[in-house]
Parts: C-alpha cells; sequence; structure tokens
C-alpha cells in the first residue's frame, strides 16, 4: 500500500512538471506569434491567447471572462481582443446570432459550417482565398479579411 502512495504522488508530480513545461512551451509559440504579427508581447494578450486555445472553440466574450484564470478588465479586454483580431491571430464571428464569438486562429485559416437548426458548428479547413487574386484585381479592390460560414441542416436535424 505505501509502494502504491509513492507511486501515485510520483505520478502525479511528474504529470505537474509535464503540464508546466507544455504550458511554458504554448507560451513561448504565443510570444512567437504577437512577435511575428509585430505586436507588443503583454501578459494580456497572452492570457487572451492562452485561453482561446484552451477553449478550443468559438466562445462569447462572457465565457472569455469566466474561462481567464486571472481576472481582465472589460476595456481591456475588448481592446486586446480586437488588436488579436485585427492581426489575424483571432477569428470573429456571429454565426448570425447577434453576439461576436471569437477564436484562436493563430496560423490555422479556417472556416465553420452552421446548423441553423441545432446550430452545431463544426470547423472545415477549406479556404476561398485562392480566388482572391483574381478577384482584386478584377474589382480593384485590396481584400484585407473575410468571413466565410456555410448555413445549413447538419446529419442529425436533415
Amino acid at each position: 500500500m505505501l509502494l502504491l502512495y509513492f507511486f501515485a504522488n510520483y505520478l502525479q508530480t511528474n504529470i505537474s512538471i509535464f503540464a508546466y513545461f507544455c504550458k511554458n512551451e504554448i507560451m513561448d509559440v504565443m510570444k512567437e506569434l504577437l512577435q511575428s504579427k509585430g505586436l507588443s508581447v503583454t501578459k494580456q494578450r497572452l492570457a487572451l491567447l492562452e485561453t482561446l486555445n484552451k477553449a478550443n472553440k468559438p466562445v462569447t466574450i462572457d465565457e472569455i471572462s469566466s474561462l481567464l484564470e486571472t481576472p481582465m478588465d472589460t476595456s481591456t479586454m475588448y481592446r486586446s481582443i480586437k488588436v488579436l483580431v485585427d492581426h489575424g491571430l483571432v477569428y470573429q464571428t456571429d454565426f448570425r446570432e447577434g453576439v461576436s464569438y471569437f477564436e484562436f486562429q493563430g496560423d490555422q485559416h479556417h472556416h465553420h459550417m452552421v446548423c441553423t437548426a441545432c446550430k452545431a458548428r463544426k470547423r472545415i479547413d477549406v479556404c476561398m482565398s485562392s480566388s482572391f487574386d483574381d478577384l482584386s484585381k478584377k474589382h480593384s479592390f485590396t481584400i484585407t479579411n473575410h468571413i466565410f460560414e456555410i448555413f445549413g441542416l447538419c446529419e442529425n436535424c436533415s
């Protein structure tokens, strides 16, 4: 029984150490992403990116606030999120629900399919941006960003 106690304690300690190193590695990646976009690395931006990365789905500002490990002033949160959206690190959409959703995007550009009946959302790694150069030239328009969502019925609601 004593051996089992020591083994369990050993596992718990090593898992904590592993989690610590993984978190540090993730934070290093987040810092690099911010720097690659020419942004200052701030604790607020890092906290928001980490929270959105952990959420692994589109979330509202209220959900972000409740998921943050350290409380953040609401105006600071909105300003920081706007900067992250404007620089393409965070994806913002409303899914036709009248409320903004935010999702960590990093360098993994993607879009969503949304069920109009049950509101289920599915991430899709398809983008039409390859045809943007032709569109841009044809209409003398500089495209800086886009939102693409497909609405319909999921398998369960069809």
